[in-house]
């Protein structure tokens, strides 16, 4: 009894002095504490945290496949393992020790994650793809913005390489992706691979128009565009050196607006496109929208000036002989006008 107090004040001791960085102190205590078999799971954990930090790292290895193979709480050392397996560059450990903490907790990202950057280190972008499109449920656009997120943080840590592997899955989910191409050539400037990266600059002054045309439909409902989607869309807005995609930028910070629910907002982003260019019938029509949808809350002004825009639309879808617009545009007014006022 008198023992196992003395154990427990040196196990809390040993904390003590990993925070005070007596390392070799509480490496010493640690020693004592394996040696008397004190809480081996937790004790050998700790010893191995330890080594990790001080770069002792096949001990730290060693420590943590002994919880494994001996002990009943296994998975601390999972996780252990598996960020020091990644850390060696032993990407198929780190891919089986990820699979035995998603095992237990599915839905775990941050397992996910060192999964997924083990499938390209192994030379598997295929697998790479397919498992992290399907972490986010297919969604293109979630899946992009994280691909372009950790390839920055491979950057920021100076393992370009690895920036430049992210990037192959980037381009298997959407070939030709202007940010793609941008951080592509970005890495090979910080590399000096001045060549390399004029080439990627000049690819992507020819790509991004064709990819913004074929990404952007105009459409007259907000609920026709996904979110992420905008928002990925108008981060193109940094490749358009010459204002040419001024009118649907503008359109889509609207959308963008809208669906954060800044109304007001989305009305300017509207009236800002009619400005650039009044002869497009879109901006009308989310234009009317927005302000029928404003005159419901609390400014019923607001509803004639919907009223006048969704004409405007509608004499110019008549004058592109667009009959079924022309048509829409006469119940949207029909719609807006036999709202009944009770009073």
């Amino acid at each position: 009894m008198l023992e196992n107090i003395k154990n427990y004040f040196i196990f809390n001791y040993a904390d003590k002095c990993i925070k005070d960085k007596k390392y070799d102190l509480a490496m010493e205590k640690l020693n004592f504490l394996v040696n008397q078999g004190y809480r081996p799971a937790e004790t050998f954990l700790k010893r191995g945290r330890l080594c990790h930090k001080l770069l002792m790292l096949e001990e730290a290895n060693s420590d943590f496949t002994y919880i494994i193979t001996n002990c009943d709480q296994k998975l601390p050392a999972y996780y252990e393992r598996m960020k020091l397996n990644y850390e060696l560059g032993n990407y198929f450990e780190t891919i089986s020790d990820a699979n035995k903490l998603l095992e237990e907790f599915p839905d775990v990202f941050e397992y996910k994650k060192y999964k997924f950057i083990a499938f390209i280190c192994t030379g598997q972008p295929e697998l790479a793809k397919e498992y992290i499109y399907n972490v986010f449920d297919f969604n293109k656009y979630q899946t992009l913005q994280f691909i372009f997120k950790e390839t920055a943080q491979s950057v920021a840590a100076d393992e370009l390489a690895k920036g430049l592997k992210i990037l192959e899955v980037a381009e298997l989910i959407d070939p030709d992706n202007p940010l793609k191409i941008f951080n592509e050539a970005n890495i090979y400037q910080i590399a000096g691979d001045i060549k390399k990266h004029d080439e990627l600059m000049q690819k992507l002054n020819s790509v991004f128009p064709k990819y913004f045309i074929s990404h952007f439909q105009f459409t007259d409902m907000y609920t026709d565009r996904d979110m992420l989607e905008t928002a990925f869309l108008l981060e193109l807005k940094i490749f358009d050196s010459q204002n040419s995609f001024a009118y649907p930028l503008c359109i889509l910070d609207g959308y963008k607006k809208h669906m954060e629910g800044h109304i007001t907002e989305s009305k300017e982003a509207f009236e800002n496109a009619v400005k650039i260019n009044p002869n497009k019938p879109e901006a009308y029509v989310l234009l009317a929208q927005t302000l029928q949808l404003m005159s419901g809350y609390d400014n019923p002004a607001y509803k004639k000036d919907a009223e006048l825009n969704y004409r405007k639309a509608m004499e110019i879808y008549k004058s592109q002989n667009l009959t079924e617009k022309t048509e829409d545009m006469k119940r949207q007014i029909k719609h807006l006008n036999s709202t009944l006022s009770f009073q």
